[in-house]
């Protein structure tokens, strides 16, 4: 009997033990990579470490954006579960201070933390002092489901300036709108990794070993905006808007020689931190359109300045030529007016721009013809875009050249029928104030980047081919035409004594829908505009003043031009343009 006990207590002891090695054999050699990842996955945290946005700034250096180090706040509601099973408590309980702690609302919490899914962002963009509050209440009621990591948050100085230009980020730092969008690739760096053991409340542990990859920074982007100048002429434009009760106002300070853009203003504008805030879908499409890059117009007079540069440049016209204007001019059967109905008489060609003669353009337009006037559109970029560093360029609206009527190349001539953007028009003044060399219009001068051993790299933006479109002999004297126009008379609004400003205003009636739907042109709503330099000699500044719908007048002349003077008299203080 004894020995049967002893067999079976043996045999027994053995196959436990078999089963035990068995199992030890399981775990140790054949499942040992599952297991190990299983236990790794719960005493192990990655954690993404968000590279550093570049900042950008003006020209001299000022912080136009930047970046500061934040944090966000996850749940791991599978984990939440588990502990409120736990301990017997409900999400409300831990949602309320929660939400007191992070400023959040209570039920909008409770909302997050009773999802069914397994995570959730529980807020983002949390500053460090938060943070402290939220890790003492992790501490204090032991709590292990919050998931703290690295955030940024992209401030703006300057709140709402130079709002069109910057654009903005969306809530993961990425460019959509704007420079931010455009230079996105430049400004956004490379994220890092950081792999760390953490205690059963996802606190780093001090003692593990921690593998980290460092994030790589983005470049900073260096703007050719001056800030002095961005900031004269946002007040400037706001004056403007309220002045005129305008609907909105556009200003534009280029440099000829570089195409570099100076100032750039479109009101209304906008919080480039908050550009959504309370506004609907369409309102906020509305506010964020650049009008400067993304809409066309009508530019009326200004135009004239192609008309006539295109037709000095093929010699079709000169200054010693002269146009009888009688206040209208009849076009395949159809009159077009001009602007003086009563008639200008006998003009020169100056007398022609500076009245801003309808009849006398519409006849050198015709001295031109639709071919090579077309040439001349093209060569001005207009009808394409100009590749300034903004997104949505429009290409504005021109005429085919293998359609074009009679009809259709005297109102082109005039800058009637065909739409253009501001920024072309500022392309085509440059042009004309560089001896007849477009160099285009942008905003990013150049890229730094500080690398791991404090050297400075830098990589310089929009270097492209210069192009000559008229030649200096046609710039100089389409220069002291405008001269004429402005500088060289004294009932201009934009006249100066001392300084030899030159340019063009134009006045548009604006293109509306009737209670049908068809499009037609107002009676009562203009585009007010001016655009020009100084001085004409040696041209160091171009302005660029658009009035859309002024209230209280609607001449460009009487509207657009004094604020062009005033943009001018401030530069004089910078460039010394007398």
């Amino acid at each position: 009997m004894y020995n049967k006990r002893y067999l079976w207590v043996t045999a027994l002891t053995f196959f436990l033990f078999l089963g035990l090695g068995a199992r030890l054999f399981y775990v140790t050699v054949i499942a040992k990579d599952e297991i190990f990842t299983k236990a790794q996955s719960q005493i192990v945290r990655e954690i993404t470490i968000p590279a550093k946005r570049g900042d950008i700034l003006d020209r001299n250096g000022s912080i136009l954006a930047s970046t500061t180090e934040a944090y966000r706040v996850d749940a791991d509601l599978k984990t939440f579960r588990r502990l409120l099973e736990s301990k017997d408590k409900t999400a409300e309980e831990y949602a309320a201070p929660l939400a007191e702690i992070l400023g959040e609302d209570k039920d909008e919490l409770l909302a997050k933390l009773t999802a069914e899914n397994n995570g959730i962002i529980i807020k983002r963009k949390i500053e460090k002092d938060t943070i402290d509050l939220l890790k003492e209440y992790i501490d204090e009621n032991e709590v292990n489901f919050l998931l703290i990591g690295y955030d940024n948050i992209r401030y703006y100085p300057n709140n709402s300036f130079l709002s069109h230009v910057l654009g903005s980020v969306n809530i993961d730092g990425t460019g959509v709108m704007g420079i931010e969008y455009w230079y996105d690739e430049t400004l956004k760096g490379i994220s890092g990794i950081k792999i760390a053991e953490v205690d059963k409340q996802n606190r780093e542990l001090p003692y593990s070993e921690v593998i980290q990859t460092s994030a790589i920074d983005g470049s900073d982007l260096i703007l050719t905006i001056d800030e002095k100048v961005q900031y004269f002429i946002e007040n400037l434009a706001q004056k403007a808007m309220d002045k005129h009760e305008a609907e909105s106002v556009t200003m534009i300070v280029s440099d000829p020689k570089t195409g570099g853009v100076l100032g750039m203003v479109n009101l209304p504008d906008f919080d480039p931190s908050n550009p959504r805030e309370d506004r609907t879908q369409d309102e906020f499409d509305a506010i964020t359109r650049n009008f400067s890059v993304n809409d066309a117009y009508e530019p009326g007079s200004t135009f004239k300045i192609v008309t006539v540069s295109s037709a000095i440049e093929e010699g079709v016209v000169s200054e010693d030529d002269h146009f009888f204007c009688p206040g209208y001019i009849m076009v395949n059967g159809v009159r077009i007016n001009c602007v003086n109905r009563s008639g200008h008489g006998d003009q020169s060609l100056g007398d022609v721009l500076r009245n801003s003669c309808n009849v006398g353009t519409i006849m050198i337009a015709q001295r031109l013809g639709a071919d090579r006037f077309n040439e001349y559109v093209s060569s001005y970029l207009f009808g394409q875009k100009t590749g300034i560093d903004l997104p949505g360029e429009t290409t504005g609206i021109v005429f085919n050249k293998d359609s074009m009527t009679p009809v259709d190349l005297a109102t082109s001539a005039i800058g009637q029928a065909q739409t253009v953007s501001p920024v072309q028009m500022m392309n085509a003044i440059n042009t004309v104030s560089n001896g007849g060399v477009m160099i285009p219009l942008h905003l990013g001068e150049k890229a730094t980047l500080l690398d791991v051993n404090g050297n400075l790299t830098e990589r310089v933006l929009n270097e492209s081919e210069d192009k000559e479109i008229i030649s200096k002999n046609t710039a100089d004297r389409m220069l002291k035409l405008l001269f004429g126009v402005v500088g060289g008379n004294d009932r201009s609004a934009g006249y100066i004594e001392d300084i030899a400003v030159y340019g063009k205003t134009g006045t548009a009636q604006k293109i509306i829908k009737d209670e049908n739907g068809k499009q037609r042109y107002s009676d009562d709503e203009f585009i007010s505009s001016f655009i020009g330099g100084a001085p004409y000699q040696d041209p160091k500044v171009t302005v660029l003043v658009i009035i859309n719908n002024p209230k209280d007048a609607i001449y460009g002349n009487v509207v657009a031009a004094p604020w062009a003077k005033e943009i001018i008299l401030e530069m004089d203080k910078y460039l010394s343009l007398k």
